[in-house]
């Protein structure tokens, strides 16, 4: 009897593992067990699942004078290590009431269904340490082993005849004892596969989106705006995946785009809206079903759409968006590979847009250096200097001061941020020795309205301004530069406006274009204020046969990102306070 007890119970292990490798690939049953979630609904469908898994057990059991030798105590204990306590209480109820009503008024009847509530006790007070890590295979092995002594127990306090209870426990008390304790960890066994199957994907993914973004690095390299490197960077995902379409966009328009040859018909102007749409909420996004009527149902009749979110400097500049063909069982970890790799290409433009900006800032600083230090400017004003010291050495002693304090800021003022008014400070010193130049055929305007206090890029001015003087003149030669910083609403407005013959369209055009047109003063403030401060800040001209103004506009709160940078600039605008050139409201 004993043999076959033994073999009864190993075929019963035998189908619990089997049922336990059938849930795992139940795709809420994963989610269920990897993310350990708690939702009341969670809960309810974990304990009926392994409520039924007792039921099972019970159906499954072979009699034995009056008793019933099962693997009940398999899907009850499980409950409360996997679930949590209200998991295995809710399992333990659901076994103890079926094994109670499966045999009513039984020998064991009573006694069994008060040592599966004893077991759903047990799992549930030992969750929290089975879940940390604290108990390995041997203390399930034990805490099963001691859970199904204390049936024994039990069925020796409740049933009765006393004398017919000791026969049954001499009788099933090593099998059940032995085999339930066995296929318990072969039991939690299967479903640790789930967790490790899990990680294995996880690490493949993360191996995989590693390597695409390590070949895609000399095109990302370029900026998320490069539509030939785009390009290119889809045609590596697209090779390196089993996906059946890429498109990488901005926030505008598809920059890359591969698909495969059943989506060669697929519209970009169908797709990129409801993408860009999406991103809004800078969460990764699925899109698996569409009406007849939507624009996607071609495209999503038999395939998934997941787009997820570029994010450069907590601001969302593009997506990227992967296209999957659909199959019976969607793997979450499609959406989780999209979202990483979305991820790893935004930390990617960031470092490469970061260090963009310090190119741009070595670039336009070297460019002032280079205009400011031009031996032609620094001629013109000791040129104009020493006419001066023929007729007025007071005046020729105040431009030399002003000459020297001009190249001082020049040269000895690395930051990348300045105040308004340190900026101003220095322009006014340029325009100084411009005036001594041009005398009265230039005139100036500085004009700063509420006295406004904030902060902007080193020396993002002085093209500007040096721009106005060169070829901002009338017919008759004069020259009117002036230059304005207003609040208009959140966002300060700052304008450099002359009188000349304005700027061509053809060089209007190729700045907004990101075309070289041969000049690189306007050029890299342009891209300088849009690589700050985004897209929309970028510079803006109103040109005419009549004078041009060019203005910008920046936010009037100071960007976290220069923190550092700020406590050095108040303390230049405190050193012009003391003994600085005072611009405020000053003309010629």
């Amino acid at each position: 009897m004993s043999t076959a007890m033994f073999f009864s119970l190993l075929l019963n292990i035998g189908l619990l593992v089997l049922i336990a490798t059938l849930l795992t690939k139940i795709p809420i049953v994963r989610r269920m067990l990897l993310y350990d979630q708690h939702s009341a609904g969670c809960g309810v469908m974990l304990a009926v699942i392994f409520g039924s898994i007792s039921i099972i057990s019970t159906y499954t059991g072979v009699r034995a004078q009056g008793a019933i030798v099962n693997t009940r105590v398999i899907g009850v204990l499980a409950a409360g290590l996997l679930g949590g306590p209200y998991v295995g209480m809710g399992a333990a109820v659901i076994g103890a009431a079926h094994r109670y009503l499966f045999d009513i008024g039984g020998f064991t009847a009573t006694a069994c269904a008060i040592s599966t509530l004893v077991e759903g006790i047990a799992g549930s007070l030992f969750s929290r340490r089975f879940k940390a890590g604290k108990m390995d295979s041997a203390g399930v092995f034990f805490l099963t082993f001691f859970v199904e002594l204390l049936q024994m127990v039990i069925i020796l306090l409740i049933s009765r005849p006393f004398t017919a209870a000791v026969q049954l426990i001499k009788v099933i008390s090593l099998p059940m004892m032995t085999m339930n304790a066995l296929g318990m960890l072969i039991f939690l066994g299967t479903f640790n596969m789930v967790f490790i199957e899990e990680d294995s994907q996880f690490a493949e993914r993360m191996r995989l989106a590693l390597g695409i973004v390590e070949q895609s690095l000399p095109h990302l390299s370029k900026g998320l705006h490069s539509t030939p490197d785009m390009q290119a960077a889809a045609e590596i995902i697209f090779q390196s995946t089993s996906c059946s379409g890429i498109l990488i966009t901005d926030t505008r328009k598809v920059l890359g785009i591969k698909t495969s040859s059943e989506l060669e018909d697929m519209e970009e102007d169908t797709v990129l809206p409801p993408i860009l749409t999406s991103t809004h909420d800078r969460k990764p996004t699925v899109f698996h079903y569409a009406g007849k009527g939507d624009p996607l149902y071609t495209i999503l009749k038999n395939h998934m759409i997941v787009a997820a979110p570029i994010i450069e400097m907590n601001q969302i500049t593009g997506s990227l968006t992967m296209i999957f063909k659909k199959h019976w069982q969607q793997s979450q970890s499609d959406l989780n590979f999209a979202s990483e790799l979305a991820r790893l290409f935004s930390t990617q433009f960031e470092l490469s847009e970061l260090e963009y900006q310090k190119k741009l800032r070595r670039k336009a600083e070297f460019r002032a250096l280079q205009s400011q230090v031009n031996p032609h400017f620094l001629y013109n004003s000791l040129n104009t200097i020493s006419y001066v010291c023929r007729e007025n050495p007071d005046r020729a002693r105040e431009l030399l001061l002003t000459l020297s304090s001009y190249y001082r800021q020049t040269l000895e003022n690395n930051s990348y941020m300045h105040t308004l008014k340190t900026e101003l400070h220095h322009v006014t010193s340029y325009l100084e020795l411009e005036k001594a130049r041009f005398e009265e055929k230039l005139h100036t305007e500085i004009k700063n309205d509420l006295q406004i206090s904030c902060f902007l890029p080193a020396f993002i001015l002085q093209p500007l301004v040096e721009n106005a003087v060169r070829y901002g003149f009338d017919k008759s030669g004069n020259r009117y530069v002036s230059i304005c910083a207003r609040m208009e609403e959140h966002l300060i407005k700052i304008s450099v406006s002359d009188n000349g013959p304005g700027i061509p369209e053809t060089i209007i055009h190729q700045l907004y274009n990101g075309e070289h047109y041969g000049g690189f003063g306007m050029e890299n403030v342009h891209k300088r204020l849009k690589s700050i401060y985004g897209q929309e800040h970028g510079l803006q001209i109103q040109s005419s046969n009549s004078g041009s103004e060019l203005y910008f506009t920046i936010p009037a709160d100071p960007d976290p990102r220069y923190e550092g940078e700020y406590g050095a600039a108040r303390e230049r605008e405190l050193t012009i306070d003391n003994g600085g050139i005072n611009y405020e409201n000053r003309s010629h």
